[in-house]
């Protein structure tokens, strides 16, 4: 397209018998232009100033992953061998749900063992209670040595011990059999599976992912180039599956290791606003940038020189004549460049043909865009 406007200008400003019309057609205005220099009214694009927005500087994309901020590996507190799964991977669960089941036979034996136990201690207590008792009166009619009944409180004390160690085994029993039933803390999504029925598993290994809200964030890898000023950049999220959606992200964490095999940071960015509309694992690109206060993006064809300063064509719209505006560049791109200037709002400068105009020059606009 650029080129196909670029060839059109340049035939209609090489033609000496080039005849300007209106976008009406009225004969009325037409006008025959001539090639000069010095008075000549020439055809040229131009662009319009706004000079409310900033330029956008340097921008850096780096393409990631949607991730849960909260997930969490879930495990069993006992060992044994599954018996049943309950959740799909994907299923929304709520707090409280079982997940899996382990085959409780080996726990039930346990919990029926502290129980005995239990039982023999309290028995054994009622004993010693007893036997104390007994001699603390004979040792009144001084029918025992203080020895003798020392021994028994001390067997008396040992009994007591006995029992409260029991009563804590058996609530240890009673806890893991409630253990076997693998229940979800809080609400969320199961996101992976890591265990089958039949499988035995160790206390502590993990047989499923949980994530524990509806909470995703961006999660891309950083250069150490742009570790130092990542926290001063603007972030914006696009998604490869929505190209319409675009959303300002904002970075939450930073690792404080580079990754030993790529040699970059993890970065996670926090999505404002938040919708439902995205999925865990969907593509999506973060762009990093820097805002340029004074600058103004115009299209690189829009830059002369005059002697050795950099220039842009400024136009009075009410005479056709120019103006040389000197300008700073800040940065160049494939097709436009950063620069600052003495640009006001509205301002229209020649966006193309500057390679025939000078001071002297008349011009008409044949085409706008901002």
């Amino acid at each position: 397209m650029t080129t196909s406007i670029g060839a059109a200008f340049a035939y209609h400003n090489l033609r000496p018998d080039f005849v300007a019309t209106d976008a009406g057609g009225n004969d009325d205005d037409i006008k025959r232009l001539s090639m000069n220099h010095n008075g000549t009214e020439l055809v040229v694009r131009a662009f319009a100033i706004e000079t409310r927005w900033g330029a956008i500087g340097a921008r850096h994309s780096f393409t990631g992953t949607m991730q849960p901020r909260y997930q969490a590996s879930v495990a069993f507190r006992v060992a044994g061998k599954i018996s049943a799964r309950l959740v799909e991977v994907g299923q929304r669960i709520k707090s409280g749900q079982p997940l899996f089941r382990l085959d409780a036979e080996d726990i039930e034996l346990q919990l029926r063992v502290a129980e005995a136990e239990q039982l023999s201690a309290r028995s054994l207590l009622k004993q010693m209670t007893s036997e104390e008792a007994r001699l603390l009166q004979l040792r009144s009619t001084n029918s025992v040595s203080q020895s003798e009944y020392d021994l028994g409180l001390a067997n008396r004390d040992v009994a007591i011990a006995r029992v409260e160690a029991a009563d804590r085994r058996l609530t240890l029993a009673k806890n893991q059999r409630t253990y076997c039933d693998l229940l979800a803390d809080s609400d969320g999504v199961v996101t992976a599976i890591q265990a089958e029925a039949g499988q035995v598993v160790n206390v502590g290994q993990p047989v499923l992912n949980l994530t524990q809200s509806e909470e995703l964030e961006a999660v891309i890898s950083l250069p150490e180039s742009l570790i130092s000023e990542v926290k001063e950049l603007c972030a914006t999220a696009t998604f490869w599956s929505k190209p319409s959606l675009q959303l300002q992200a904002e970075l939450r964490e930073l690792a404080p290791m580079a990754d030993p095999i790529s040699r970059t940071y993890d970065a996670k960015f926090r999505l404002m606003p938040m919708t439902p509309d995205l999925a865990i694992g969907m593509t999506v690109t973060i762009t990093l940038s820097t805002t340029v206060e004074d600058g103004l993006c115009i299209p690189i064809t829009s830059i002369a020189t005059l002697g050795e300063t950099p220039i842009v064509w400024r136009i009075d719209t009410k005479t056709g004549l120019v103006e040389a505006v000197p300008v700073v560049i800040d940065e160049y791109r494939n097709e436009t460049a950063v620069v600052r200037g003495d640009f006001h709002s509205g301002d229209r400068i020649v966006s193309a043909g500057v390679q025939r105009i000078d001071e002297k020059s008349k011009v008409r606009v044949w085409e706008s865009q901002k």
